[in-house]
């Protein structure tokens, strides 16, 4: 087809053209020749995006359009702890860092609408395609779990004396778990109560590559610019559950399991960073975005009612942006 593309190709071109232009830059480096342990702390605030966890889809007079509902998650605190240590002579440098993200939320809700359809849960043997008939009320729950481990080393090579560009390679372990939650109540002349819940676990591994820009404009005072990508090779389970009680009580389960997943993620980062003697701090912003090993395999929706086509997510990426700001602290000494 005229004019298509290849994403993964162009990604490969991208971080090669990248590495290129590091291999071919100059041999000189600001801090190129520290030697000795650091520790660095970064906090920030980070927003979930993308996760598309629909819980209902909602039938409202008078015209029985259909709406999509789905949780809103709020940004919570993050934190990454790196330790390393400068090789000095010009070798560069060797890092462990961590970082997590841990939020859980739950709401309480009232959808006055005429027909009410579950969707975190899709359809099952014993029960398949019903709905409420509301006003529904139900508690919506919903718990995200995301960790990173990154082996990394980083060679600086300088451009000038005051701007550098530095090559990265290394390794991750990613984890991802998310669970969500629907326990409703319908308004019908026999109460039906709906409870359905579902639990995602991924557990990914694989090499890191990337580079960073530092353009220097004082002795004290840069910014900063990286992009790193990580390839990696996944394994998934999940399971969904569904049980609804009303003249009587029926159960379903879905599961899924797939130990030859594809995964990567990309990082794209930018800050202002102030360096006094051994001391450093940042404040910038980051994005980083998940693929594949993320992707929900039970997603929901109905197969046989009006919410057809209604509340199933097709997810295959999601994305945590941060407001960060940190703190470095060398214990060597620099070259200069």
């Amino acid at each position: 087809m005229h004019g298509s593309r290849n994403p993964a190709l162009l990604k490969l071109l991208a971080i090669g053209g990248v590495l290129a232009l590091a291999a071919w830059a100059p041999s000189k480096a600001a801090d190129e020749d520290y030697s000795g342990w650091f520790v660095a702390l970064d906090l920030a605030t980070t927003q979930p995006n993308s996760f598309e966890q629909s819980y209902a889809a909602v039938v409202d007079p008078p015209s029985n359009f259909v709406s999509r509902l789905v949780v809103d998650n709020d940004s919570d605190f993050t934190y990454k702890i790196k330790v390393g240590y400068g090789l000095g002579n010009r070798m560069g440098r060797l890092s462990v860092s961590y970082w997590s993200f841990d939020n859980e939320q739950t709401s309480n809700e009232t959808l006055n609408s005429n027909y009410v359809y579950p969707t975190i849960f899709t359809y099952g043997y014993n029960n398949s395609g019903s709905y409420m008939a509301g006003p529904v009320t139900a508690q919506i729950a919903s718990k995200i779990k995301a960790t990173t481990i990154d082996v990394e080393y980083v060679r600086p090579i300088a451009a000038s004396e005051k701007n550098s560009l530095s090559w990265l390679m290394g390794l991750r372990s990613a984890t991802f778990e998310e669970d969500q939650g629907f326990d409703g109540t319908d308004s019908s002349y026999t109460p039906t109560t709906y409870i359905q819940t579902k639990h995602i676990e991924s557990d990914a591994v694989g090499v890191r590559v990337g580079a960073t820009a530092h353009f220097g404009f004082t002795p004290h005072f840069a910014i900063e610019g990286s992009l790193v990508y990580s390839f990696l090779q996944a394994s998934s389970d999940a399971v969904a559950d569904q049980t609804v009680i009303g003249a009587g009580t029926t159960v379903d389960r879905n599961s899924s399991s797939d130990d030859h997943v594809r995964g990567e993620t990309r990082e794209i980062d930018l800050r202002a960073v102030w360096v006094y003697g051994n001391l450093g701090y940042w404040a910038g912003y980051s994005a980083s975005n998940w693929d594949g090993f993320v992707a929900d395999p039970i997603s929901g929706g109905s197969c046989c009612n009006a919410g057809t086509g209604m509340g199933r997510s097709t997810r295959e990426s999601i994305g945590f942006n941060s407001l960060h700001g940190g703190i470095v602290f060398k214990f060597g000494k620099g070259g200069s």
